[in-house]
């Protein structure tokens, strides 16, 4: 059975932003973890599946008070980091 551990999160924001946006997300012990900006030029966000919702909360409430960003998608965790 192949259950789902992890979700991949990916975030569209200006590169600029992504120090910033670390600090804020990591913030949160263990909710999330910001990897890198992706080929495609989206932020990677591994998020345990458990948390996902409460991530995906955070993410939209910085986006609404301080940084321009959109989550594109969320996906299943590829197992690549």
């Amino acid at each position: 059975m192949n259950d789902i551990l992890e979700y991949d999160v990916y975030v569209d924001i200006d590169k600029n932003d992504i120090h910033l946006i670390t600090y804020l997300l990591e913030g949160e012990a263990h909710l999330m973890s910001v990897r890198n900006r992706q080929e495609n030029g989206f932020l990677k966000i591994i998020v345990p599946k458990d948390n996902l919702d409460d991530a995906l909360k955070l993410i939209r409430s910085v986006k609404e008070e301080a940084i321009k960003m959109e989550v594109i998608k969320v996906e299943p965790h590829n197992g690549i980091v």
